[in-house]
C-alpha cells in the first residue's frame, strides 16, 4: 500500500511538473509574449437552447452543437425550429440566432500588428449582434449584400427571413455599404440608434430609411440576455485584469458562478460555487468535439466551462476542493493551449486527489461520432450556498474571496441593451484596463461612393393599392415602390413566437442554473399564426430617403 501511494505521489508529481514546465516554456519563448495573438481564433458557443447544428461552409457534415465549442474560420451555425444560440468573440461582442437562422463565419483571422478581423454572413432568418468598435477588434456582418460595421459600440437587429435586410439600430452607429453592380450604384451611410434600413431590391442604388424601429417578438428574448450579462457584470472583480488580455471571454461566467481567492505564493486560484459538493470533477460533464485539424477538444457542459479549460490549470486542495489557477498562459495561449514549441497541452490537471482517475483524451479517426458526451451535471448546492464569509485554508493558508468592484461599467437607467459588451471586455496588457471600446460615433473616410439616389414614398399607382413588404412579425412595415410580393411557396418558414421571458434576478455569487442536457428539448414555442393581409402602414411611419 505504501509502495502505492509513492507510486502515485510520483506520478502526480510529474504531472505537476511537465505541466509547469510546458507554462514555463510558452511564457519564456520570445515568440509568445503577453501581448501576441493566438495562432488560431475560435469564437465560443455561449449559449445552446434547442436543436442547433455546426456544419462547415465547405459542405462537410458537422454534427449537433456542443455548449462551450470552439467555433473555427468556416463554420456555419444553423438553428432549428426551437434553437437558439450565441456566439462570442473575443473582445465580449456577441451574435445571437433565433430560431430558422443560419450564421456563417467566414473570416477569423489576426494580422502582424496583433489586430483581430472577423467576418460573418447572415445566410437567412434573424439575429442580434452586439459589435463593439475598438482598433483592435474589427467586424464586418455580410446579410444579404449589406456589409455593416460598428463605428460605436452598436447593439443591431438584422432581420433576413426574406431579401432584402431590414437592419435596426437599437443602440451606437452602424456604418452600412452595399456594392454597386453592373446595373446601379452601390451607396453607402450611417445608420444610428432608433433607425431602420431596408435596401430598396429592385434598384441597388436605393434604400428606404425607417424613423423607428418596429418591436419583434424576439425583442424580450434579446433583452433577456442582456439582464444576464448585466447581472453577471454586477458581479465583476479585479482578478481578471491581469490575465485576460486580449481573450477577454468568458471571464464575467467566473465572477457570477465562484469565488477569486489570492493564495499567497500560488497567485489567484478561482472555485465555482459547484465545487463545494464533494462529486465534483472538472471534467466530469461535457463532451468532446471534433475541431478541425485539432482532433477532440474540450467543451465542458457547465455555463462557466470556456476560459478554466482553455488556458492555466485545475488543481485539488484536501481542506479546500478543487480550484483553478490561470497563471500567465492565459494572456498568451490561444484556444488549445498551445506553447511558444507548438506543443498542445489539453487536459489541464497538475495536482488532482488521491486516487483520481485522469480523464483520456480519445483520438479522432475517420467514421468517429461528432462528439463524444462526457458524466453528467453536478447540481448546485440547496440552499443558495454563498461563498464562505469568513477565511478558508488551502494547503494550510487561510484565504479570503475576493469581493466584487461594483457595477462600474454597468449603464445607468433601466435599460440593459448593449449589456454584453459591458460584461466581458479585452484588457490593455500595459495598462490593465478594460478595452470598452468607442462609446460616441465618428464618420468613417471614403466619401468617394456615389451618393444614394433619392427615393419618393410609395404612391398609389392609377388609384391601386402598392403591394407591402411583410416584416418579421407578419404586419406590413411600410410601402415600397415596386416591391415584389412573394408567393406561399416563395415565401420563408414562419418564424414561432418568442416564449414569454420571466427574469429570475439572482443575488449575487447564487450561479446561473445547470445548462440543458445535450439532447435537444422538445420545442416550447407555440407555432405562429398565418400573417394577415398586407395593410397600408400607419400614417406616422413613412419612410425618410437618404
Amino acid at each position: 500500500m505504501r509502495t502505492f501511494a509513492l507510486l502515485y505521489q510520483f506520478r502526480k508529481d510529474f504531472i505537476s511538473g511537465l505541466a509547469l514546465v510546458v507554462i514555463f516554456l510558452s511564457a519564456c519563448v520570445p515568440s509568445a509574449r503577453a501581448d501576441d495573438a493566438p495562432a488560431h481564433r475560435a469564437a465560443r458557443l455561449s449559449y445552446l437552447q434547442g436543436n442547433v447544428t455546426v456544419d462547415h461552409l465547405d459542405n462537410t457534415a458537422g454534427g449537433l452543437a456542443q455548449i462551450n465549442m470552439p467555433l473555427a474560420e468556416g463554420v456555419r451555425l444553423t438553428t432549428g425550429d426551437d434553437g437558439q444560440a450565441e456566439v462570442e468573440f473575443e473582445d465580449g461582442s456577441v451574435v445571437r440566432l433565433t430560431p430558422n437562422t443560419s450564421l456563417g463565419l467566414n473570416g477569423l483571422s489576426v494580422d502582424a500588428a496583433g489586430n483581430f478581423h472577423t467576418q460573418l454572413t447572415v445566410m437567412h432568418g434573424l439575429v442580434y449582434a452586439e459589435l463593439r468598435a475598438a482598433s483592435k477588434f474589427t467586424y464586418e456582418v455580410d446579410a444579404g449584400g449589406e456589409h455593416i460595421s460598428p463605428i460605436a459600440n452598436a447593439t443591431v437587429r438584422i432581420n433576413l427571413d426574406q431579401p432584402p435586410a431590414a437592419v435596426s439600430v437599437f443602440d451606437g452607429t452602424v456604418h452600412l455599404e452595399h456594392a454597386s453592380s453592373a446595373e446601379a450604384d452601390g451607396y453607402k451611410t450611417n445608420v444610428r440608434a432608433g433607425e431602420t434600413l431596408t435596401g430598396d431590391p429592385s434598384d441597388s442604388g436605393r434604400y428606404f430609411l425607417l424613423q423607428n424601429i418596429e418591436p419583434d417578438s424576439w425583442d424580450e428574448w434579446n433583452q433577456g440576455r442582456d439582464q444576464a450579462a448585466a447581472e453577471a457584470a454586477a458581479n465583476r472583480t479585479a482578478a481578471r485584469d491581469g490575465y485576460a488580455g486580449d481573450q477577454g471571454y468568458g471571464w464575467s461566467d467566473l465572477d457570477a458562478n465562484g469565488s477569486w481567492y489570492d493564495v499567497p505564493g500560488q497567485g489567484q486560484v478561482w472555485q465555482p460555487t459547484l465545487a463545494l459538493d464533494a462529486s465534483f470533477d472538472p471534467y466530469g460533464y461535457g463532451s468532446w468535439v471534433a475541431s478541425p485539424g485539432n482532433g477532440y477538444v474540450w467543451a465542458s457542459g457547465y455555463s462557466w466551462g470556456w476560459t478554466p479549460f482553455r488556458c492555466g490549470n485545475w488543481s485539488y486542495w484536501n481542506s479546500f476542493g478543487w480550484g483553478w489557477s490561470p497563471g500567465a498562459g492565459c494572456r498568451v495561449t490561444g484556444w488549445g493551449f498551445r506553447s511558444g514549441f507548438g506543443v498542445v497541452y489539453i487536459i489541464n490537471i497538475v495536482q488532482p486527489p488521491l486516487n483520481y482517475r485522469l480523464p483520456t483524451r480519445p483520438v479522432h479517426k475517420p467514421g468517429m461520432p461528432p462528439s463524444i458526451p462526457v458524466g453528467h451535471a453536478v447540481q448546485e448546492p440547496s440552499g443558495g450556498v454563498r461563498p464562505s464569509q469568513g477565511p478558508r485554508f488551502i494547503a494550510g493558508m487561510p484565504v479570503e474571496a475576493l469581493r466584487p468592484i461594483g457595477n462600474a461599467l454597468a449603464q445607468k437607467g433601466p435599460s440593459v441593451v448593449g449589456a454584453a459588451l459591458r460584461s466581458d471586455f479585452a484588457v490593455d496588457h500595459v495598462s490593465k484596463q478594460p478595452v470598452m471600446g468607442a462609446a460616441s460615433a465618428t464618420t468613417p473616410s471614403g466619401a468617394s461612393w456615389p451618393a444614394p439616389r433619392p427615393v419618393a414614398p410609395a404612391a398609389a399607382a392609377n388609384g391601386a393599392e402598392q403591394p407591402a413588404r411583410e416584416s418579421h412579425s407578419g404586419q406590413p412595415s411600410q410601402q415600397y415602390s415596386g416591391y415584389p410580393l412573394l408567393t406561399p411557396s416563395e415565401r420563408p418558414a414562419p418564424r414561432p413566437t418568442a416564449p414569454a421571458y420571466a427574469p429570475a434576478y439572482a443575488p449575487a455569487y447564487t450561479p446561473r442554473p445547470a445548462p440543458p442536457p445535450s439532447s435537444p428539448p422538445a420545442p416550447r414555442s407555440a407555432p405562429a399564426p398565418p400573417p394577415p393581409a398586407p395593410r397600408s402602414a400607419p400614417s406616422g411611419a413613412a419612410a425618410s430617403p437618404r
